[in-house]
């Protein structure tokens, strides 16, 4: 597996720095989820029993004055972003309702319209329900290809047949005649992901706001890298797409401006990969930049 100054670094610190400190054309894969324009400001939990809002944790600040100043903040990183991909390197980014519409307009200027790839739509369920409209049970991948091919090993993220499918049954007899045999592995993956947000009471939640499943980020990692890879994430707040990266044999590195999520990133890749020393440093914000505001996770 090939090895270089950026496996394994963890660093706290501005992201645009961080990234500008990078070589160029490294990174394989970009997984990262950014503020998501949301107005508010999140705290870590689980605070002490009998403690109020004022004593807990902060976590993460996503106040904004307007949407050009979120744009103004997100277009340099984009453009920071696709320096470092290779040429068949791939960015998935996160985000809602709130704002991809105006993220892909900034994407479709960084990368070109042409280097879209796919919508992947994040479908969940738990919470509370909307009275006014259509409860809001999603989120949004948007996947852009740094050149006109990527990696994809869609065979890594197969997922068993439906119970009731005759085709997994006995497979389809074409026209022609031809035999079409269910696959082993089961069916391919669509861009429609049901799959469940973490469990209160799961031993996988670490207490940060917005964490994301495993899951999902394993199926990015798993279909858009392989192993040795390097994975880039930004945005990595309680490091869920670096754990996933390591677990899988990906080499990583990745950057948060808050402390406490850097902490928590920390402890996790720390019991993933058995304790082994992770490399930390503290890039300086460059003049003129934007204090980054820490954010949601992956």
């Amino acid at each position: 597996m090939e090895t270089d100054d950026h496996d394994r670094l963890l660093v706290e610190g501005d992201n645009l720095a961080f990234m500008s400190a990078l070589p160029a054309g490294i990174v394989d894969l970009i997984v990262t989820d950014p503020p998501f324009f949301t107005g508010r400001r999140r705290i870590i939990s689980p605070r002490p029993a009998g403690a109020d809002a004022a004593h807990s944790t902060p976590g993460f600040d996503d106040q904004w004055k307007t949407l050009a100043d979120y744009l103004a903040f997100m277009r340099p990183r984009l453009e920071a972003i696709r320096r470092l991909l290779r040429p068949k390197g791939s960015l998935v980014i996160h985000l809602d309702w709130r704002v991809v519409h105006a993220v892909r307009l900034e994407l479709d200027e960084v990368f070109g319209p042409d280097r879209f790839v796919n919508e992947i739509i994040w479908h969940y369920t738990g919470g509370g329900r909307a009275r006014r409209y259509f409860s809001r049970k999603h989120d949004t991948l948007l996947w852009y290809a740094r050149g006109d091919s990527w990696t994809f090993n869609i065979d890594a993220v197969r997922v068993p047949y439906k119970a009731t499918s005759g085709f997994a049954r006995g497979g389809i007899t074409a026209r022609s005649g031809k035999h079409y045999s269910p696959h082993p592995a089961g069916t391919p993956l669509d861009d429609v992901w049901d799959l469940p947000i973490i469990n209160p009471l799961s031993p996988e939640r670490c207490g940060y706001p917005t964490q994301k499943p495993e899951l999902l980020l394993e199926r990015i990692v798993l279909a858009l890298s392989r192993p040795g890879d390097l994975v880039v994430d930004p945005f990595c707040g309680s490091g869920t797409s670096v754990v996933v990266a390591a677990r899988h044999g990906r080499r990583w590195c990745a950057c948060d401006c808050s402390p406490q999520a850097i902490a928590i990133a920390r402890r996790r890749l720390e019991r993933e990969t058995g304790g082994r020393p992770l490399i930390g440093r503290r890039p300086a914000r460059r003049e003129g930049d934007r204090p980054q505001p820490a954010h949601p996770p992956a």
